[in-house]
């Protein structure tokens, strides 16, 4: 198992935060070009909010070169995460929390951790590791630089609508 998770701090609370990363609809609005393309419920008549385990996803993830159908693993007011896998070599949990930061003063608002992670697993896994041959192929920084590019395109979005509050 690898894990590989990057984080950021958004300026504004988590449950705003959290609102904002399931408007599935918008993540071609603020990311156009970025690591994640799209999420979306599997089932058309499922909000993104009602969304339990168990529930399939369809996601474009890799700048859209990875289409996957992943299932819901945990839809809570701290956690998004799926279970996927691509062509039975790579497998894992991708998760996305939610983490108060509370404010440093009187009148301040909390702020939020946003971490975006996944736990690789599966027979191609190691690729995303720190070995001679992933630091070769180059995996584990590119995902990397893909989640850190979402989670800052992700914060100007948040905070771009925060600041016309």
């Amino acid at each position: 198992m690898y894990l590989l998770s990057t984080s950021i701090e958004i300026a504004a609370p988590p449950a705003t935060v959290r609102d904002k990363f399931l408007d599935f609809s918008s993540i071609p609005e603020y990311t156009p070009n970025g690591f994640v393309r799209s999420i979306a419920p599997a089932a058309s008549d499922k909000s993104p909010r009602d969304l339990k385990p168990g529930d399939q996803l369809k996601c474009s993830i890799g700048y859209g070169k990875m289409q996957i159908s992943p299932t819901l693993h945990e839809n809570t007011s701290s956690t998004f995460s799926w279970r996927g896998s691509l062509l039975g070599v790579f497998a894992g949990v991708h998760m996305f929390h939610f983490e108060e930061i509370p404010g440093l003063g009187e009148g301040q608002k909390s702020r939020t951790r946003f971490v975006h992670e996944e736990k690789f697993t599966g027979v191609l896994s190691f690729l995303i590791g720190e070995n001679f041959v992933a630091k070769w192929v180059g995996a584990n920084e590119d995902t990397r630089k893909g989640f850190n590019g979402f989670n800052q395109d992700f914060k100007v979005w948040v905070e771009r609508a925060e600041s016309r509050k």
